[in-house]
């Protein structure tokens, strides 16, 4: 090694000049701190907002789906009770139509009695009628044969007599 070289030391072997070493130096510390302030701050920032967003959006999606599921339950509650409700008054709505058909039922079978007895009235009326009719023509009938076997008219006390007599006969 040469005696200049020594002298000078190390940084002039490898080329170094402490004066531009000084002023890169302090260029870079102010670039650091510029991207420090002005990007890495603001970039941090920007991703630590983002990673509150994701998990907060997780939070969220994870309530939606527990809500969506107790949404199904509530909707399938729902819809069971509502077929029951259905059920029972499809049910009073059967009971209702034998009961009312029931009803209906023996009213028509009441009304045909009643039609029958005023029936069977009617045919005792009638039969008593003619009876009555057939005793009246029958004692006419009797009296002109007893006028014709006779040959003389009768008294009407004595007419009556003879008749009720005839007719407790027959």
């Amino acid at each position: 090694m040469t005696p200049e070289v020594e002298s000078a030391g190390i940084a002039a072997t490898l080329g170094l000049n402490y004066k531009l070493f000084l002023a890169q130096l302090v260029n870079f510390g102010l670039i650091v701190l510029v991207i420090w302030k002005f990007v890495y701050g603001p970039l941090i920032k920007a991703m630590d907002e983002r990673t509150s967003k994701i998990d907060q959006g997780l939070k969220d999606a994870a309530e939606a789906k527990s809500m969506l599921a107790n949404t199904e339950a509530e909707r399938e509650k729902v819809i069971t009770e509502s077929r029951l409700k259905a059920k029972e008054i499809i049910e009073a709505a059967e009971t209702d139509g034998k009961k009312r058909q029931d009803e209906m039922v023996s009213r028509a079978k009441a009304e045909v009695e009643r039609v029958v007895a005023e029936g069977k009235q009617r045919l005792r009326d009638q039969e008593t009628a003619m009876i009555e009719e057939a005793k009246s023509e029958l004692s006419e009938l009797v009296l002109k044969a007893t006028e014709k076997v006779t040959g003389e008219k009768m008294d009407p006390s004595k007419d009556g007599e003879l008749v009720k007599k005839a007719l407790e006969n027959v």
